[in-house]
């Protein structure tokens, strides 16, 4: 008979039965701990019943400063707008139910333009949680469209990682991140430690070099080339200036990416789209080859069809998006566009004609401007609003633009000067945008100068932030283009021969409301009047509304 032998019992694991790390902080106080870890210095939301311990915790300290809102879409839209400003993840914060469903306006604003944001919103207790109690929701089920990753927080030790993988994914990924925390964990403690913000988060990500030199191959042969550009050159604006010069290129911008090339040079064709220039879609239609950088913008109506097209980006899923492409190279811009700088193939041949021809229609393009915005009739043409201010905005200063009407005047009339920011709602063109925008830059860049404009209808979206804007002490100008009416709607109905229902506005009086507010209201019906009302704003210690009596002039090529 075989005699069995018996195994020796396993060695356990070497940390059976060990204590994890923890600091013995509760749920509100660990989340804060970690925030400022990362370097948040604002949470931006309004209060609930779900959020109060969290309130608790924030006025016990000085390191993050909480700012009240009015509404949590303008609270969702401050974060996003500080997240495109400085390119670190922002908070916002609101309670369960009606909290976050309010909330989520602004965070598709961030989600839609890939800026890093972690919503933070309260949910009913842990024992209520799918139950018909007030104010709940599945906030995961809710947020899933534009959240990614959307949470909830189940336990108190599970907080750790779930803030700290939300916060990476926002930041690396540029989207919405949220977590749900019911009411009864804050009050708990949490094992676990505060991680600090990683070096590697922000390493430079390196195309291979074999990468760039086809690249440079392809641009080396193009006859008539064009550099469309988006905001992420900022970082290499002055190499990418040079670029276009040695390239002889024209040069083409999103909204967003105006300041980055100069709007007086002689390669700079405008914007792109309806709200850019007819100089932009003539030369894109002449070019042979059009390089991207750092930009996703590519309305189909105003770009040709048969151009080669190259692209680099950081994003793999930039690459292609929307358009057909020769060649696309994920890397950084600071390490491919010096590398192309130096690759003399590209800038052997002559250009000279095809820079004659950039020059010209760009020189055309600049005189049809100059055109459109003379006269002085009232009530004021938009074109000589933005004008207007585009001649007080001083460098530096970031300027906030709403959705509307004026926002193709402000792409088609406003010329950039150097270190200027534009802040835009850009792909999901909420109403609103531009006043929780320039109070979140304000705070961001308190030296800055800045200015939010606005049509009366996306105005009275958030027009009560001006409030937030006084109580902060936050002297920003806002104006208000005031045409009585939904400008873009009613011109594009008017165009279609339909009805304009819907599309007329009865307005407050802006400028009482800015003083009830505990602001200064202006208003100004002709020229002199708004050039001293700007003179005086842009030196006020007080938030100040200008409004201003426009015209609803339509855009060139408005249609349905």
């Amino acid at each position: 008979m075989t005699q069995m032998t018996i195994a020796p019992p396993a060695a356990e694991p070497v940390n059976a039965g060990q204590p994890k790390p923890s600091e013995q902080y509760t749920v509100a106080q660990f989340l804060l701990r970690q925030l400022q870890a990362w370097d948040v210095k604002r949470i931006y939301g309004v209060i609930g019943d779900a959020n109060l311990s969290v309130l608790d915790e924030l006025g016990k300290q000085n390191d993050i400063r909480y700012i009240p809102c009015r509404h949590e879409s303008a609270a969702a839209l401050m974060a996003s707008a500080e997240a495109k400003l400085t390119g670190k993840v922002a908070v916002c914060m609101a309670t369960s139910g009606p909290g976050i469903a309010n909330l989520l306006n602004g965070l598709a604003d961030a989600a839609s333009d890939y800026a890093p944001v972690l919503a933070i919103t309260g949910q009913v207790g842990t024992s209520q949680i799918g139950t018909h109690a007030k104010q709940y929701i599945d906030q995961q089920k809710l947020a899933a469209a534009i959240a990614k990753p959307s949470e909830l927080v189940g336990h108190p030790d599970a907080l750790p990682e779930l803030l700290q993988q939300a916060m990476t994914q926002a930041l690396l990924n540029g989207q919405v991140a949220h977590l749900s925390i019911p009411k009864d964990l804050y009050e708990r403690k949490v094992q676990g430690v505060i991680k600090p913000y990683e070096e590697h988060l922000h390493q430079p990500l390196y195309a291979p070099g074999g990468e760039v030199d086809k690249l440079a191959e392809l641009i080396a042969q193009a006859e008539k080339p064009v550099l469309l550009i988006g905001r992420g050159t900022a970082s290499v604006k002055a190499e990418v200036r040079q670029l276009a010069e040695k390239l002889s290129a024209a040069v083409v911008t999103t909204l967003p990416a105006r300041p980055l090339f100069p709007n007086d040079h002689e390669l700079y064709a405008g914007g792109l789209g309806q709200a850019g220039s007819e100089s932009s879609s003539t030369l894109l239609a002449e070019s042979d080859c059009i390089l991207i950088l750092g930009a996703t913008w590519w309305p189909d109506d105003y770009v040709p069809t048969r151009a080669r097209i190259l692209q680099v980006d950081k994003s793999r899923a930039a690459l292609g998006a929307g358009h057909s492409l020769h060649k696309g190279i994920v890397g950084d811009l600071k390490q491919v566009v010096p590398e192309l700088l130096q690759d003399a193939r590209m800038f052997a041949a002559s250009r000279e004609t095809w820079k004659a021809r950039v020059v010209q229609v760009t020189n055309e393009w600049k005189a049809r401007l100059e055109a459109e915005c003379s006269g002085n009739a009232e009530p004021l043409a938009p074109q000589r609003v933005i004008q207007a201010i585009a001649a007080q905005a001083p460098e530096q200063a970031i300027v906030a633009v709403d959705t509307g009407e004026h926002t193709l005047w402000f792409n088609r009339i406003f010329q950039t000067k150097p270190g200027q920011e534009v802040l835009l709602s850009g792909r999901w063109r909420t109403l609103g945008f531009a006043l929780p925008a320039a109070i979140a830059a304000k705070l961001a860049e308190p030296q800055r100068q800045v200015i939010a404009i606005a049509g009366d209808g996306g105005a009275v979206q958030t027009l009560l932030e001006f409030q937030t804007a006084a109580e902060q002490e936050l002297p920003i100008v806002f104006v208000i283009m005031n045409n009585s009416s939904y400008a873009m709607e009613k011109n594009r109905m008017e165009n279609a021969g339909m009805s304009t229902l819907g599309s007329i506005i009865r307005n407050p009086d802006f400028a009482k409301i800015a003083e009830a507010c505990g602001g200064i209201g202006r208003k100004a019906s002709h020229m002199q009047q708004l050039e001293e009302s700007l003179a005086m704003a842009m030196k006020s210690r007080l938030p100040v509304l200008i409004e201003v009596a426009t015209a609803s002039t339509p855009v060139p090529h408005t249609k349905i």
